[in-house]
């Protein structure tokens, strides 16, 4: 795994070594240029020069050309015929006006240069009306060796160079990556046990303040998550205590002196607790978006019936009233499992709580999917916001007369969330307190 240092060093020293790579060849082509402009200036004079020393006289020629060390010269007449070469020189120069490069006689790179020239002539002779061409040529080893010169201190000084970055590159990014390093530690101390610690914000770079920033709000949420799920354990494992004592409890009684209602009263807890996990696994399948909704068209007052049915003997023993309002022909688009846990849960909470001889209503009013009306007593104002948390039991007022865990409220929400509908409770003026099942995030009137 390459560390971004190291990344970022490559890359920088990519970089750096594309420009010094760039601006070496342009400074190269510009002083091989500039080393070559003066070859052919310094050329040029030279065969100006020489050409001043050719006189013509009565129609004829005199030009004597001096020794040239490596280099060569011949000059031709008007006619094309030679006039004259340097020592040294076996054949003819290129007849060409101009600079131009070309082979030596002696087999070395040269370049040359051809120039027209009108001789000097004696004020009693009559002047020459066509010109000669002079071409002179000379060796160019030294102007490659130069250019070889330059080109070997340009690879030096951009290794240098490029070393030079590389070293102070890892340098910087070595101190600039420093708080990264020290998140990485501070990181490396929490634990399940320090959730409570938080990454200081204070000089961080503003390239690290937002994931630092983020990373404190995930710590924040894995804090509560973990905070939800000891308290979860500790009140399922308190929830669950008192029915298993009754049950042993029972059990052992029963072995000792047989009851006739003891077996249907184990079975009740046991049904009561299967219940219990039921919902508790319900809510883990939730939590993990392991459910899957099925659309289909559901007749509400029917499902609302049906719903009521396993209540009607607890309803009946308190005296309480179902006030069934909703039309016969309400019909909702939904999953109709998922729905029908809702509304029990809904149901078994009023039956629950509802005070001895009051009522319970189900409307629909077009308000919302679904209201779940009860007589009271009415819920704090400040407990509405509550009485979703799972495992979550509010004061005396409104206490259950069974077994009742304290998630089956949490448990509707959260299916009706998965529906994709709003669970909500307000306490009425009356005392009478109202669930609303509607789509979106309406409140109950």
């Amino acid at each position: 795994m390459t560390s971004i240092r190291a990344r970022l060093t490559v890359a920088v020293m990519a970089v750096v070594a594309g420009v010094l790579v760039a601006l070496a060849i342009a400074l190269y082509a510009g002083v091989r240029d500039a080393a070559w402009q003066q070859h052919d200036a310094g050329l040029a004079d030279r065969a100006r020069a020489l050409a001043l020393i050719a006189e013509s006289e009565d129609g004829d020629y005199e030009m004597d050309l001096p020794a040239m060390l490596g280099g060569y010269a011949e000059v031709w007449r008007p006619d094309g015929s030679v006039l004259l070469r340097s020592n040294g020189l076996r054949g003819d120069l290129p007849a060409r006006v101009g600079a131009f490069d070309l082979t030596l006689p002696d087999g070395r790179p040269g370049r040359a240069i051809g120039v027209e020239f009108t001789p000097r002539h004696d004020r009693g002779s009559p002047a020459p009306t066509t010109e000669l061409l002079l071409v002179l040529a000379e060796g160019t080893e030294y102007v490659e060796a130069a250019g070889q010169a330059v080109r070997a201190r340009f690879i030096v000084l951009g290794l240098l160079a490029l070393g030079l970055v590389g070293a102070l590159t890892a340098w910087s990014l070595a101190h600039g990556l420093r708080p990264l390093g020290a998140l990485t530690a501070a990181l490396a101390r929490i634990d399940d046990k320090h959730l409570a610690t938080r990454l200081p914000l204070a000089g961080q770079p503003a390239e690290l303040a937002v994931p630092v920033a983020t990373l404190n709000a995930l710590l924040d949420r894995l804090a509560a998550s973990f905070h939800r799920e000891r308290q979860f354990t500790a009140n399922v494992s308190h929830e669950l205590r008192t029915p298993l004592a009754g049950l042993r409890t029972l059990l052992e009684v029963s072995a000792r002196a047989p009851r006739p209602d003891d077996h249907a009263a184990a079975l009740k807890i046991v049904l009561e607790m299967c219940a219990v996990v039921e919902s508790l696994l319900l809510l883990a399948r939730l939590d993990a978006g392991q459910l899957q909704v099925a659309r289909e068209r559901v007749e509400l007052r029917a499902l609302v019936e049906e719903c009521w049915k396993p209540h009607v003997a607890a309803a009946a023993t308190r005296a309480l009233v179902l006030r069934n309002h909703v039309p016969g022909d309400a019909i909702a688009t939904t999953d109709r499992a998922k729905l029908r846990i809702v509304i029990a849960n809904l149901v078994s909470n009023a039956v629950e709580y509802t005070s001895s001889g009051g009522w319970i209503e189900i409307s629909s009013d077009g308000g919302g999917l679904l209201d779940v009306i009860d007589s009271g007593p009415a819920i704090p104002a400040d407990q509405l916001d509550r009485i979703f948390d799972r495992m979550w039991r509010g004061d005396e007022a409104r206490s259950a007369t069974g077994l009742h865990c304290g998630i089956g409220l949490s448990l509707a929400r959260a299916l009706a969330e998965c529906l994709g509908l709003a669970l909500s409770a307000t306490s009425r003026d009356d005392g009478s307190v109202c669930f609303r099942i509607a789509a979106g995030d309406a409140t109950p009137a």
